[in-house]
């Protein structure tokens, strides 16, 4: 990718309407980033509930915001964020549910817009809140520079198999 082609990624809201879009980049993504990492099955289980465009149509239609990167109308990344179901959330948080770029996109800036979206998005909220895998060592490195520290940890179901999350935290009302 040239520095000019990431600059021509947009950042925008996702509805509803976008349940395929959606569906495609978040498939691409988690099988991207996981594949090998993740039992083939698992990955293709989780896809399957957790990307299908009616479940993202319907989490969108619950509330939830999305937003999509593109590149000449192409997916190339996305965000949702949703009420969080943490325990370690507290009244004020709100989850980043799921951010992801197609690795040709990273470091170049995509990622940091679009996380700059999301917390637009998350106005009257305290603090944000995500979940990444313990050994997903660029994300955590990424989140880390952003700002978002460490909280609690987790496990996470992936296609009926467990996993150990890391969960971050970031004041939203930081100056």
């Amino acid at each position: 990718m040239t520095d000019n082609e990431a600059d021509k990624v947009t950042i925008r809201p996702a509805g509803p309407d976008d349940a395929v879009r959606l569906s495609l980049i978040s498939d691409a993504t988690f099988l991207e980033t996981f594949a090998g990492e993740i039992a083939g099955d698992a990955l293709v289980a989780h896809c399957k509930e957790m990307h299908a465009p009616r479940y993202l149509a319907k989490v969108l239609e619950e509330g939830a915001k999305a937003w999509l990167a593109e590149l000449d109308h192409a997916p190339v990344g996305y965000a949702l964020l949703t009420r969080s179901d943490l325990d370690a959330a507290q009244t004020g948080d709100i989850e980043l549910k799921k951010i992801y770029l197609l690795s040709r996109f990273q470091g170049q800036g995509v990622a940091s817009r679009l996380l700059d979206a999301v917390e637009q998005g998350a106005t009257g909220y305290q603090r944000l809140l995500l979940g990444v895998k313990a050994d997903n060592h660029r994300a955590i490195a990424f989140y880390t520079k952003q700002g978002f520290s460490q909280i609690d940890t987790r496990r996470f179901n992936v296609g009926g198999t467990l996993y150990d999350d890391i969960v971050l935290a970031r004041d939203l009302n930081r100056n």
